[in-house]
């Protein structure tokens, strides 16, 4: 590891522009010099007046920042739930052709935003969402009139089309951004899903914590997307939970912010700075936030996710499966498409989650926002973890080389990371858990049996037909650690954090 200054991590805090250009409590109380920050995620409503006005509240915001020695990055959220995005002036922030809804930036505004010299990024709030989704939102809120997808849809069933359609809009997307003057575009994601697709088309993954999602089981995809990929790795810790924020305990949002420091972490940010304030003080989750900020902000720290070293992976096509066979919530499609449908294979890896974190993670699905057995349970951030990553089914051998035991799921899977796979296995005497069907040829008609372990070189692959069987379960519980620690691994540094009984906190092992 290379032990640089620029391995620490930036502490962050959502903020509006209205509350900036106001001067209201929930600025000047926290980012406005009550709270120690590194930079902010600045919430922008610009097509609320005419441009030239947008223009200049950009300026003067980015600015007040500069000022108070802070980068920003521009987050916007308002086109997910309008449709008609048109300025009183007519200037036009989201793109309505051809059937389609996306936000769509004013070359110029953009431009403004970037010249201030301390824009960190744009960042297109919940795009993940509104993909898989198909811009839900907007259809509730025109009472389903309006069906309008972010980028045309394949009119293939096939999701590995869709997905490579999906790459190359996402790119060029992203690449305009750029353009105009954004040193990166990032997303928000509230389920965990598509950061590899993301990352792979030049979008920071950025996951969230709390909210309806287990915090440690977002990190290890988001961060087998960025350790793939080579991206820096943002963290919103998220205070929302369902329709209520705060949703999450003062004590939660702190152990949050401390998974991200010790989990590698680039950039971390808390949503929002409302709760943080009430009646002209700061608020428990306000002294918490604070205090944190004072102990871990610009702490030293010798590593981050590009020094991952993860001792467990899951292979798996990134076809935006997180669970939503759910008819009474979420439509039954996959990327937004109705004609792709998730099936058996899109479900394995979440099997594959629930015998690795010892039955603590739902099996149908990965969100407390699915309608089901899981609604019905206590939120939980953390569950018991074992050095994991989620990688696609395109990594190669270099981020699987720390790899001590494999989960292959889905329905693809490349030629390069069957290769890299087989190699690790005989020569590093890696455990591959997969399907007969990722079986390499010559082994495939030694089969017999639901559960088969045929040894090949130093290792062995073990062929399943159900990744939670007793028999799997038995087989690689040495590699599990226990079911009270999250562990993680960056080379031979070594974290552990004991998961308190409700899932809120942990104690550092370290």
């Amino acid at each position: 590891m290379s032990g640089k200054a620029d391995k620490k991590m930036l502490v962050g805090l959502n903020v509006f522009d209205s509350d900036v250009l106001n001067s209201k409590p929930a600025f000047e109380l926290t980012a406005g010099g009550g709270i120690p920050l590194d930079y902010v995620v600045c919430h922008f409503d610009p097509y609320k007046t005419s441009l030239e006005e947008a223009e200049k509240n950009a300026k003067t915001v980015g600015e007040k920042f500069k000022e108070l020695g802070m980068d920003f990055v521009a987050n916007f959220e308002f086109q997910n739930f309008k449709y008609d995005c048109a300025s009183p002036d007519g200037a036009q922030w989201a793109y309505n052709g051809e059937g389609l809804h996306r936000l769509e930036l004013p070359g110029e505004y953009a431009e403004v935003l970037a010249s201030c010299g301390n824009l960190a990024g744009i960042e297109y709030d919940e795009l993940e969402h509104c993909i898989i989704n198909g811009n839900l939102t907007i259809e509730l809120s025109s009472k389903g009139k309006i069906k309008a997808p972010v980028f045309p849809l394949s009119e293939s069933s096939d999701p590995c089309v869709q997905e490579e359609a999906l790459c190359g809009q996402l790119k060029e997307y992203a690449d305009k951004i750029k353009r105009n003057g954004s040193p990166a575009l990032t997303g928000e994601h509230v389920f965990p899903v598509l950061f590899h697709v993301f990352a792979r088309s030049g979008i920071i993954p950025n996951f969230k914590s709390q909210k309806e999602s287990c915090s440690n089981l977002q990190f290890a995809v988001a961060a087998g997307a960025a350790l793939e990929y080579g991206t820096p790795l943002w963290n919103c810790v998220d205070l929302w939970y369902r329709l209520k924020n705060p949703g999450h305990s003062p004590d939660e949002l702190y152990s949050n912010l401390e998974f991200a420091y010790f989990a590698g972490v680039n950039r971390v940010y808390v949503e929002s700075s409302h709760p943080m304030v009430k009646d002209g003080a700061l608020t428990e989750h306000g002294i918490k936030f604070k205090e944190f900020c004072e102990k871990y902000r610009g702490k030293d720290r010798d590593y981050d996710v590009s020094d991952y070293t993860p001792e467990i992976c899951i292979i798996r096509q990134d076809d935006s499966f997180w669970g939503q066979w759910d008819p009474v919530a979420w439509k039954n499609m996959l990327f937004g498409n109705k004609n792709v449908k998730p099936d058996k294979r899109s479900k394995e890896y979440l099997k594959a989650l629930n015998t690795l974190t010892y039955g603590r993670s739902f099996k149908s699905g990965l969100s407390w926002d699915r309608i089901g057995f899981s609604f019905l349970t206590r939120h939980r951030s953390f569950l018991p973890m074992n050095s994991l990553a989620v990688f696609d089914d395109r990594v190669g051998f270099e981020a699987l080389k720390s790899v001590k035991l494999c989960f292959i799921c889905g329905r693809t899977l490349s030629e390069e990371t069957a290769a890299a796979v087989d190699k690790l296995v005989n020569e590093n005497g890696m455990i591959a858990v997969t399907t007969a069907d990722h079986l390499p040829a010559e082994l495939k008609g030694k089969v017999k049996g639901s559960y088969c372990e045929i040894k090949s070189g130093n290792g062995s692959y073990i062929a399943v037909k159900n990744f939670r069987s007793r028999k799997l379960k038995k087989r690689i519980k040495p590699f599990l650690y226990d079911d009270e620690h999250i562990r993680l691994t960056f080379g031979e540094k070594e974290i552990k954090l004991k998961i308190s009984p409700n899932g809120e906190t942990f104690e550092i092992t370290e």
